[in-house]
């Protein structure tokens, strides 16, 4: 178990609303780290499905808990950030892990942190109740915006000068705008998995891929040409099949 400390090192901050099951794993796998200058903080949006309860009745592992209604995850994330007192954050949501007991420790012992405020790193996703040990490795890529949020740590102090995340209605994607703002040379990939992630939320419907490609157009990250590519890569199969089905159901007819 962690040691509680005035000034901890790096502030863990789950997000959670109606998904106490989740939370439950993501609970464990934070208590499991054997690094102990943490401090661990839950932000739940107003639940009814039991998490107030496992919240009220956990003894141990949890520095700090709040239960109100927020404006989605993004202002969540930003009641997390505003109350952390850790030098570094880490968003680690309902459902999440990480990858391993040793890997805050592994990465805090990098001879590299001082020269940079935001880490990047790999992870892995799988569907938490199906199938979670059948782990799909993910490899993370800053140049080609290959990064998630639970596999990034970084200064507290960056909120001061990039500001918090937006909170904007149907807006999916604030992390990764708010990511993008960093300069690369202060950026450091730790080249190993730091998170496994429940695949089966909302920042992996299509329309979060959309926000980011025009993100990344925007940003000048992509090409008008490559964006083109992307979108007849993207709608052309979807089109096809549309095709096929209404001929089938026009043959079906005849």
């Amino acid at each position: 178990m962690h040691v509680k400390n005035k000034s901890p090192r790096i502030s863990i901050i789950t997000i959670v609303l109606n998904n106490r099951l989740f939370l439950e794993h993501t609970v464990r796998s934070v208590n499991a780290q054997i690094f102990d200058n943490y401090e661990y903080i839950i932000i739940d949006g107003g639940s009814t499905d039991g998490t107030i309860e496992f919240l009220k009745n956990s003894k141990v592992g949890i520095d700090r808990w709040v239960s109100e209604s927020d404006k989605g995850i993004y202002d969540a994330m930003n009641k997390g950030a505003k109350l952390a007192k850790g030098e570094w954050l880490i968003f680690l949501n309902a459902g999440d892990r990480f990858a391993s007991p040793e890997v805050l420790s592994n990465i805090f012992k990098s001879d590299h942190l001082d020269a940079h405020d935001f880490i990047f790193g790999n992870w892995f996703t799988c569907n938490l109740l199906k199938s979670p040990n059948y782990l799909i490795p993910g490899k993370a890529n800053y140049e080609r915006g290959f990064i998630l949020h639970q596999s990034v740590i970084y200064r507290k102090k960056l909120h001061e000068t990039y500001g918090y995340y937006l909170v904007t209605p149907k807006l999916i994607i604030s992390d990764y705008i708010f990511f993008l703002s960093i300069p690369k040379k202060r950026t450091f990939h730790f080249d190993g998995p730091i998170s496994i992630n429940d695949n089966t939320g909302i920042s992996t419907a299509p329309w979060s891929y959309k926000q980011k490609l025009a993100i990344d157009f925007v940003f000048g990250r992509l090409t008008a040409f490559r964006m083109l590519l992307l979108f007849v890569k993207f709608y052309i199969p979807r089109f096809d099949r549309y095709i096929i089905n209404k001929l089938s159901g026009i043959l079906g007819r005849d």
